[in-house]
């Protein structure tokens, strides 16, 4: 391992980035707030210390060496470990405990997210570390302390607790039910249906649904997930299939989504809260899992 008296200045690095990004020493000096003088002695003594040439000097201008492009990439690299490291340190101070969430990426920007701060009210000294993820876990035993996956309704995963059963809503936007009004199963066919890549096999389900026995028109663009979808239904793009709890807010609180036919249908899938056997009884374990069952409850009761 290197002395530390060997190692170039946090001063002198931050003078390579700001000199390497401009590749000028007067633009440089101004972004640092220092002499151009000063940064040229920096850079010198930088050099020095590393025994090699990070600029050739020309007299039209400065260019990095090959060994200067190669040194730059590890040094910011390095710099932005060590600003995170100390950011999140200062940002844990307050707290007495973290827990690390890792849902679903619809699931939490379409109902956790917008719910997250009467948690972090109740429980001020937890922070909450949102992560996503999708599809099965295969290993639990990282540094996540609780999962939130979509999964084919069963019985026979290993840690998991069903949070809710997902049904769907037929969604529309009022602009467009404005132009193309659906007020039976037949005016479907004039609409566009919005394709769900990870699930293609929704659409046909509900074509059975609802016994629809005309071709279905699908959008030229497919979405992986939900909150896309959304975003899509929003511009006018089509129609999309999205979980209740997720929309049902958005359709109750505002004018600017739909669910014409009032059409809804089980998916045969479910929102399973994954945790470790180990983590089960830790107190911030309990505490989230168990608000999130009841705002879960709320959510559905509120819709119903």
């Amino acid at each position: 391992m290197l002395n530390m008296k060997e190692l170039p200045s946090i001063r002198a690095l931050r003078t390579f980035i700001a000199v390497a990004n401009h590749l000028s020493f007067s633009k440089a000096a101004r972004e640092l707030s220092l002499t151009q003088g000063a940064v040229s002695k920096q850079i010198s003594l930088l050099e020095q210390q590393l025994g090699q040439p990070l600029f050739e000097r020309h007299l039209n201008g400065i260019r990095l060496t090959r060994i200067g492009l190669r040194y730059l990439p590890q040094i910011v690299e390095a710099l932005e470990a060590l600003q995170n490291a100390t950011a999140g340190l200062r940002q844990l101070d307050q707290v007495e405990e973290v827990l690390t969430v890792n849902v679903s990426p619809s699931f939490a920007s379409l109902w956790l997210i917008p719910r997250i701060n009467g948690f972090v009210r109740a429980f001020p000294h937890l922070q909450v570390q949102l992560k996503t993820g999708d599809g099965l876990v295969h290993d639990i035993s990282g540094d996540n302390d609780i999962v939130i996956r979509c999964l084919p309704l069963a019985k026979h995963y290993d840690n998991a607790t069903l949070l809710c059963r997902e049904n769907l809503r037929l969604v529309a936007s009022a602009a467009l039910l404005r132009q193309q009004p659906i007020r039976e199963i037949d005016d479907l066919a004039k609409h566009v249906f919005l394709p769900q890549v990870t699930r293609p096999q929704l659409w046909e389900q509900f074509r059975i649904h609802h016994k629809i026995a005309y071709p279905m028109e699908f959008y030229g663009v497919g979405f992986e997930h939900f909150y896309m979808s959304l975003e899509a239904v929003k511009n006018q793009q089509g129609l999309a299939l999205l979980p209740d709890f997720m929309v049902d807010d958005l359709i109750i609180n505002t004018s600017e989504l739909f669910n014409p036919l009032k059409s809804m249908m089980a998916s045969h899938y479910g929102y399973y809260i994954i945790v470790p056997h180990y983590k089960r009884h830790a107190r911030k374990v309990c505490v989230f899992t168990q608000w999130l069952t009841e705002m879960m409850a709320s959510s559905q009761g509120h819709a119903s």
